[in-house]
């Protein structure tokens, strides 16, 4: 599969709140990072999914949307890709005051995309949507 086709599925399970997706795509050795208000935060694979699953559950129950906006992807070599986006939320209609922007990276292992790297910076503007 091409990166282009798998990233638009990426964002499109994620938007589902395919967790079971997620866990298949996301490396075991996954090296992250997030900004939240100056405060910085490492973690792993284990962390990420569930992060994942509380945010799922978290809204559940409520009429939610997750908006993606790309910013760009970078091909950083044959099988490495680098993508930069916001994730923004519509929430009962109404867009959210911040969001977060994103840059996650995805290497082709064994025929498989998988997310290996994400750096995050939490809480900022909205990208005009």
């Amino acid at each position: 599969m091409d990166f282009q086709t798998f990233y638009e599925e990426y964002k499109r399970r994620a938007s589902q709140h395919d967790l079971v997706y997620l866990k298949k795509v996301t490396s075991r050795n996954l090296e992250a990072r997030e900004i939240r208000h100056g405060e910085l935060v490492d973690y792993s694979y284990e962390e990420s999914i569930e992060g994942w699953h509380q945010a799922f559950e978290h809204f559940k129950d409520q009429n939610m949307d997750w908006i993606y906006t790309d910013h760009s992807v970078t091909q950083l070599n044959e099988n490495t890709q680098l993508a930069a986006f916001w994730v923004s939320i519509r929430l009962n209609g109404e867009i959210l005051g911040t969001s977060n922007l994103f840059f996650d990276t995805f290497e082709k292992r064994d025929g498989e995309w998988q997310l290996v790297r994400c750096y995050i910076e939490a809480g900022v503007q909205n990208p005009s949507i």
